[in-house]
């Protein structure tokens, strides 16, 4: 079965200690196998923001590619991708701006030497070979948000689930269908804050729209329950369904297994059917995996930190 890790982010210590939890042991190549052979998914954000970048990267292939795991992209490997993209137009799909460069300097820089830049290069082709979306016998994976209406316009787009250099730029295209389809899967459902409120996110950029908790039903939930970042003048109060552009939230029984929104305190499920692996390990945090033995409802006792 499936020992599922959310977003390491540079943090290759943490991974390998979580990898020893589990029982995987680097074989002699240096790939982490287990010995019954439990393969890893995991759920993207791989690189920035931690002091390990290539490291990490050396160990996650290393088990992808010798069929110890299986990956799905995060958005921080999909900007990465658009980031270094040149727009036929000017510039590149995703603008050099500072705060854009901000969030990729930890990994330009572990790079950055003149010797390591092919490297780079083929690590973002393998990126480009990484899927959206997984979905194998019993459970989900994804970065960010399965969302069916939009799984389903990527399978349209990309028969095998994966991006290719045409459909990275229709996505980098605001307005486009494909942004929309990108963004809502590997970043997550968004709605404006209510009544002119605003908050600051983790990099201390004013928001006044919200991530929200797109596997909980908002008609049965308070603002706390439902947006992703506490807002003390709106936290007990009902969520106003009348006002969100869509109330639509994931009610199928098939296990869903994502990162990408950085929980903090004791991991936990979110539903018997989803859960969140994503603990902020880059804000000091725990690196969370779930062990799976293919149950349909989901256990705490599956949730282990590094």
């Amino acid at each position: 079965m499936y020992d599922l890790i959310g977003d390491i982010h540079g943090h290759a210590a943490e991974l390998r200690r979580l990898l020893a939890k589990l029982d995987y042991t680097p074989d002699a190549a240096g790939v982490y196998r287990h010995a019954a052979g439990r393969q890893v998914i995991f759920v993207g954000d791989f690189i920035d923001r931690g002091p390990a970048i290539r490291e990490t990267l050396q160990v996650v292939r290393g088990m992808v590619d010798g069929g110890a795991a299986l990956a799905v992209m995060g958005n921080h490997e999909y900007n990465a991708l658009a980031f270094w993209t040149p727009d036929p137009a000017g510039g590149y799909l995703r603008p050099h701006r500072p705060h854009h460069v901000a969030q990729h300097a930890r990994t330009m820089a572990e790079f950055a030497a003149p010797e390591r830049q092919a490297e780079w290069r083929d690590y973002l082709a393998w990126f480009m070979r990484l899927p959206l979306f997984l979905e194998l016998p019993g459970l989900r994976v994804v970065h960010a948000c399965w969302d069916a209406r939009y799984i389903a316009q990527l399978r349209q787009w990309l028969p095998d689930d994966r991006l290719t250099p045409e459909f990275l730029l229709r996505a980098s295209r605001p307005g486009s269908a494909e942004i929309d389809a990108v963004e809502i899967t590997l970043k997550g459902h968004e709605t404006d804050l209510p009544d002119a409120h605003h908050f600051f996110d983790k990099d201390g950029h004013r928001r006044d729209k919200m991530r929200t908790a797109w596997w909980r039903d908002p008609a049965a939930a308070t603002y706390n329950d439902y947006y992703l970042e506490p807002i003390a003048a709106l936290a007990n109060q009902p969520v106003d369904v009348a006002a969100l552009p869509d109330a639509s939230y994931y009610q199928d029984e098939t296990p869903v297994f994502f990162g990408h929104y950085w929980l903090r305190g004791e991991p936990r499920l979110l539903t018997p059917h989803s859960v969140c692996l994503d603990y902020s390990v880059a804000k000091g945090g725990e690196l969370v995996a779930y062990r799976w033995h293919g149950e349909q409802e989901l256990t705490p006792g599956g949730l282990l930190t590094a």
